[in-house]
């Protein structure tokens, strides 16, 4: 299947979960898919990699397949641009990818305990992963607010006191709004009622039905699924707190993070990397500089955008 093919699925899926259809999003097992043409292995780096790793000709990757179009399940086959590009440096360096499923709270913690080599699924980098994992930074991304359309003309991301909002379970998000929340009490305002789920499409689903004013994702997951929408969704204000997606991967392990930085770069400067944006439509968070971070060298994260003021209506 072409990746523009695979582009198109995505948007299915997103629409599937607008409309309710959410079993249609959430099998199991991952199957392989073929990776960008021009990827391929690079002899010097092939070299370089650990025995450990080479001997069984697999790269094992966390993921949880729940955030399209970065990765999400369709008819029980995980598909999405964090797992091309996974395939990709894989093939970098002579190795073939093999996906893991588990919940996203223990994707980082499954790589520290060595239940898989690396974890990728959207993970925004942030001091808690860092304490278990280093991070390859590939992508950049904000955290986003979707609501329903009447709501947006009511409120900003700003104003969430009170309001019952969606997470994801474990994500920087959740975080966000606890912080947000305590930030509410201190002014005397009713602290936000978090609604955490193990996987966003339920999140997402409790939106439309009405039983929350909004959930707090990653933006490029927020935008999908208000494209898809068909307009039962909108975006409430620009991302804020944009940071970094890291891949996770051992902290011992710093040679191998050196090494899966070089695939990633070569990727970058033949237009592999590219391409996989290109054709999941998420090119606006393109990065040209891959690092490896660790918790001694975590970027700060870029403050919230400055929003219009808003007025809260009566209850």
């Amino acid at each position: 299947m072409s990746l523009r093919v695979r582009a198109s699925v995505a948007v299915a899926c997103v629409a599937a979960v607008a409309g309710g259809l959410l079993s249609g999003c959430q099998n199991t097992t991952a199957q392989p898919v073929a990776s960008p043409s021009n990827a391929g292995p690079v002899s010097g780096l092939a070299a370089k990699v650990p025995e450990k790793i080479r001997a069984d000709g697999l790269l094992t990757v966390g993921i949880d397949p729940n955030f399209p179009p970065m990765e999400y399940l369709d008819r029980g086959q995980a598909i999405g641009a964090d797992l091309d590009l996974m395939r990709a440096i894989a093939d970098r360096l002579g190795l073939e990818a093999q996906f893991i499923e588990d919940a996203y709270a223990l994707l980082v913690p499954g790589v520290a305990a060595g239940r898989f080599e690396t974890a990728i699924s959207a993970l925004a980098v942030d001091d808690n992963d860092l304490q278990n994992a280093t991070m390859l930074t590939y992508y950049r991304s904000g955290s986003q607010l979707a609501v329903r359309p009447p709501a947006k003309k009511r409120f900003g991301p700003r104003n969430l006191c009170g309001r019952k909002i969606t997470v994801l379970d474990g994500s920087i998000q959740y975080s966000q709004l606890v912080e947000r929340s305590a930030n509410c009490v201190e002014n005397k305002k009713d602290p936000i009622r978090i609604l955490s789920f193990q996987s966003q499409a339920p999140a997402t689903q409790a939106v439309l039905d009405g039983k929350a004013y909004g959930t707090l994702a990653d933006s490029p997951v927020i935008e999908s699924a208000v494209r898809e929408s068909n307009g039962q969704l909108v975006t409430n204000g620009k991302p804020f707190d944009v940071s970094p997606f890291g891949i996770a991967i051992a902290a011992e392990r710093k040679q191998f993070a050196e090494l899966m930085q070089d695939a990633l770069k070569s990727l970058m400067e033949d237009g592999t990397y590219q391409q996989i944006l290109d054709d999941w439509g998420i090119t606006e968070g393109a990065i040209t500089d891959p690092r490896i971070l660790t918790r001694k060298n975590i970027p700060e994260p870029t403050p919230l955008y400055s929003t219009p003021a808003t007025t809260t209506p009566s209850p």
